[in-house]
C-alpha cells in the first residue's frame, strides 16, 4: 500500500527513506522514464545507492555540500537521491548557465564534489573543451578557478579510477542525515550581483514534497509528466511526489520543452495524469494544438490570466493554481480555479502546515481586502541564505503569531485577501520582477554590467512588449569612453542566464531625479529600436537581392530567409527587417519567442523544425537553413530561392480559440508584472495565523 501523506506531523525520515519503502512494495514498476531509458524503483533505488557509496569513499556526509550538474536524463533523479542517501546536500548547477555563473555558484557553495555525467564532464575538467552535440553549450569557455580538481568531479557513467580489478572497497559506514541537517542549496537571484543560495533542510524538504499531496490527491496510477528545470524547486515535486506514491515520472527530453506540439504528443503518448508548468508553458502547449485531457493540471511560477485558466478547465479535471518562494519550500498556497475565475486568478489558501499573513509597513495585520505584504510561516520556512547572516535576519523574523521558535518569511509580493480568504497577488514592494517565469534581480545584472570597462554606472527596468516583460538596460560611460552595444551583450553574456540577459540597451549622459535625488526610473526613455546594422559584404540592384542565403547584406537574400525574416519582424517587432546575419537574441528574442517562430514556420512552410536547433543557429541564415534542409527532407523540392514565395503546406495552421490567436477571446491579455523574492504566485489568508488545512487533505487509502 503506498504511502499517502495527509499533513503533519510529517515523517521523521528523509525521502530517499520513502522512495526506498515503496520499491520495496512495487519493486518492477517502472519509477522514471526519459526518453528510450527506463528505471524500475528497484534499479531507481539501487543507483541512488550506489552513486551514494561512491560519496561516501570520497569522503561525503552530512553537511558536505554537492554539486549536482547533469542533464534532462533517469540520472538526475539518481543523483539527487544518491546525494541525500549519504547524508550530504545536493547543489543544481544547470550545465547550461554561463560558465562564469556556473563557477560563481560552485565557490559559493563551497562544493566538495561536483556529480556529472561524461556528456557534460569534458568543460570541467579542461577548459575550452567543447560541449557534445544536443548537449547545452555554455556562453564561455570555462576560466582555470572554475576547474575543479580531478578527483573532486563524479562522473556517473564512468568506472571510479582506482576500482580494483575485483570491485570498489567497501563504503565507509553511512551516516544518515537528520531532519535538521541541510537537504539543499537552491540558488535565486541576488539584487547585490552576487546570486543567493537558500539554505533546506530535510524536515522542510519532506514537508514541501508531501504537502502537495493535499491538492493533487497523488496515487500509484498517476504519471507524472516533468519538465522544470533542476535548478527550480518545483522539480522536487515533479519528481519525488509521484515516487513516494507510487506513481511513476516521465521525464520530457531536452529537444522537447521548445516545441509546444512535442510537448502535447508527449502528454498523449505517456499517458500522463499530472503535469506542473509555468503558464508560458502551458501556453505554448495549448497553442501547439494539444487537446487531451488531464487529472490535474498545476499552475504556477507567474501570473495566470483567466483566459488560459478557462482553457486549462475545459482540458483538466481539476486546475491548481499555486504559488511559493523558495525560501518557504517549493509551494505555499494552492487555488482550486474555475471558469468563474474570470477577472482575476487568485493563487489560493495556504498548504498544510503553512501559515500566511498580510501586514502593514508597521508589520501589522491589515483589514480583509486592503493591500498588505505577504509574508509565510510554518514547516516550509528555509534557514535562510547560506554564508548570508545579514540578509537572512531582514527576510526571516520572529514568528509573532506562532508557537515559539517559528519564523516568518518576508516575500516581498503585495496581495490583499479576496472573496472567501483566498490571496490574490498585486505585484512587487521592490524592484524584483519575473521575465518568463523566472525570477530576477535587476540588480544583479546592474552589478555585474558596472563591471565592464566602459560603463559607469547601470539600471535594468522590465519593459512591457507584446504581452511579456524584456529588460532594457541604461548604461551611463564613463568619461572617455563609449559604450558599445555589442560589448556590453557579450559582457552580459560571460555571466548572466538568458533569462537575465537585457533585450536592448540605452546609453544616457545624465540619470534623470526625483526631488530627492534619486535616479527617476519612471522618466527613462523607452527603448527605439534600431534597423539591423548592415555587415560587410554583398550587392543588390533595383531588381532585389541577388546573393544566396547568408549573404553579407543587411537585406533578406532569397524566398526562405525573406520570409523568415517577415516572420521574425512579427515576433521581435522590428522596425526593419533584420540581415541574413542578423543573432535573433541579440534582436531580444527569447526562448518562448523562438517556439513562436516554429509555429509560423510550420503554417508557411509545412514543415516541422526542432525549436532548439533553431535556438542553436540564432542568426535569420542559419535558421533559414535549417527550414530549408526541413522542405527538401519533407517534398524531395528545394525550398524557395529568389523571386519563390512559401506555399503554406498541410502543417496544421492555428485553431480558433487558440491561447496565441490574436483576434481570439482566449488570448490572454499582457501578464501582470510580478517581481518578486518568490518564485511562484502566492495565497492569500486572513490576518493572522491561518491554521486551517486550505486545500482539501488527502483520505488514507
Amino acid at each position: 500500500m503506498p504511502y499517502v501523506p495527509t499533513g503533519p506531523p510529517w515523517p521523521s525520515c528523509g525521502l530517499y527513506e520513502l522512495i526506498a519503502r515503496q520499491a520495496d512494495r512495487t519493486p518492477g514498476r517502472e519509477a522514471v522514464r526519459c526518453g528510450p531509458r527506463s528505471l524500475s524503483y528497484r534499479d531507481l533505488v539501487d543507483a541512488a545507492q550506489t552513486v551514494a557509496d561512491r560519496l561516501l569513499r570520497r569522503g561525503a556526509g552530512p553537511g558536505d555540500r554537492i554539486a549536482v550538474s547533469v542533464g534532462r536524463s533517469t540520472d538526475l533523479p539518481v543523483a539527487l537521491l544518491g546525494v541525500l542517501r549519504s547524508g550530504a546536500a545536493f547543489v543544481p548547477v544547470d550545465p547550461a548557465y554561463p560558465a562564469q555563473r556556473r563557477e560563481d555558484m560552485l565557490r559559493d557553495a563551497g562544493a566538495l564534489l561536483t556529480v556529472t555525467t561524461s556528456r557534460y564532464a569534458g568543460p570541467l575538467r579542461a577548459p575550452g573543451t567543447p560541449v557534445p552535440d544536443g548537449a547545452p553549450a555554455p556562453n564561455a569557455a570555462l576560466g582555470p578557478d572554475a576547474i575543479p580538481a580531478p578527483d573532486r568531479i563524479l562522473v556517473l557513467d564512468e568506472a571510479e579510477p582506482d576500482t580494483p580489478a575485483d570491485g570498489a572497497p567497501p563504503a565507509p559506514p553511512l551516516r544518515s542525515a537528520g531532519p535538521d541537517d541541510l537537504a539543499y542549496l537552491m540558488y535565486t537571484s541576488g539584487s547585490t550581483g552576487r546570486p543567493k543560495a537558500v539554505a533546506v533542510d530535510h524536515r522542510c524538504l519532506v514537508k514541501g514534497v508531501l504537502a502537495m499531496a493535499s491538492p493533487v490527491r497523488p496515487g500509484p496510477d498517476d504519471i507524472w509528466l516533468s519538465l522544470t528545470s533542476a535548478s527550480f524547486d518545483p522539480v522536487l515535486v515533479d519528481l519525488f511526489l509521484p515516487l513516494v506514491t507510487g506513481g511513476s515520472v516521465v521525464m520530457a527530453e531536452e529537444h522537447q520543452l521548445l516545441d509546444g506540439a512535442a510537448l502535447g504528443e508527449l502528454l498523449d503518448s505517456s499517458g500522463a495524469t499530472v503535469l506542473q508548468a509555468t503558464p508560458l508553458v502551458w501556453s505554448m502547449i495549448v497553442d501547439g494544438g494539444w487537446r487531451g485531457t488531464l487529472r490535474v493540471a498545476l499552475c504556477g511560477g507567474e501570473p495566470l490570466t483567466p483566459a488560459l485558466a478557462a482553457e486549462l478547465c475545459r482540458r483538466s479535471d481539476r486546475v491548481w493554481n499555486i504559488y511559493g518562494p523558495t525560501e518557504t519550500t517549493i509551494w505555499s498556497t494552492a487555488h482550486p480555479v474555475t471558469p468563474a475565475d474570470r477577472s482575476t486568478v487568485p493563487v489560493g489558501l495556504p498548504l498544510p502546515d503553512t501559515t500566511v499573513h498580510l501586514l502593514d509597513e508597521e508589520r501589522r495585520p491589515v483589514a480583509p481586502g486592503e493591500r498588505g505584504e505577504v509574508w509565510i510561516g510554518g514547516g516550509g520556512v528555509a534557514r535562510g541564505y547560506a554564508g548570508r547572516p545579514e540578509l537572512t535576519g531582514e527576510r526571516f523574523v520572529p514568528d509573532p503569531f506562532g508557537p515559539p521558535g517559528g519564523r516568518l518569511y518576508r516575500t516581498g509580493d503585495l496581495g490583499r485577501q479576496g472573496p472567501g480568504g483566498a490571496l490574490e497577488l498585486l505585484g512587487r514592494a521592490d524592484h524584483q520582477v519575473k521575465i518568463r517565469g523566472h525570477r530576477v534581480e535587476p540588480g544583479e545584472i546592474e552589478s555585474w554590467l558596472a563591471e565592464e570597462e566602459s560603463v559607469a554606472e547601470a539600471v535594468v527596468l522590465p519593459r512591457p512588449d507584446g504581452g511579456q516583460l524584456r529588460l532594457v538596460a541604461y548604461v551611463r560611460p564613463r568619461r572617455g569612453f563609449v559604450c558599445a552595444e555589442a560589448r556590453l551583450r557579450e559582457h552580459a553574456a560571460l555571466r548572466l542566464p538568458r533569462p537575465m540577459l537585457p533585450a536592448a540597451y540605452v546609453t544616457v549622459d545624465t540619470w534623470p531625479r526625483t526631488p530627492n535625488g534619486k535616479i527617476d526610473r519612471r522618466a527613462l526613455p523607452e527603448p527605439v529600436t534600431p534597423a539591423p546594422p548592415p555587415t560587410a559584404g554583398g550587392t543588390h540592384g533595383p531588381d532585389g537581392p541577388d546573393e544566396p542565403d547568408g549573404g553579407g547584406d543587411a537585406a533578406p537574400a532569397n524566398g526562405t530567409v525573406r520570409v523568415l525574416a517577415g516572420i521574425w519582424q512579427d515576433v521581435l517587432g522590428t522596425a526593419a527587417p533584420p540581415g541574413p546575419e542578423a543573432g535573433f537574441f541579440a534582436l531580444g528574442g527569447t526562448s518562448l519567442d523562438i517556439t513562436r517562430v516554429v509555429k509560423s514556420v510550420r503554417v508557411r512552410f509545412g514543415v516541422r523544425v526542432n525549436a532548439v536547433r533553431m535556438m542553436r543557429a540564432e542568426s535569420l541564415a542559419g535558421q533559414a537553413a535549417l527550414v530549408r534542409a526541413a522542405v527538401t527532407a519533407a517534398t524531395g523540392e528545394p525550398a524557395p530561392g529568389p523571386g519563390r514565395e512559401p506555399v503554406p503546406g498541410p502543417g496544421p495552421a492555428p485553431e480558433p480559440g487558440s491561447v496565441s490567436e490574436p483576434d481570439s477571446a482566449s488570448e490572454p491579455g499582457p501578464a501582470p508584472e510580478l517581481g518578486s523574492e518568490s518564485d511562484r504566485p502566492l495565497p492569500a489568508q486572513k490576518p493572522g495565523p491561518r491554521p486551517g488545512p486550505g486545500p482539501e487533505p488527502v483520505p488514507q487509502p
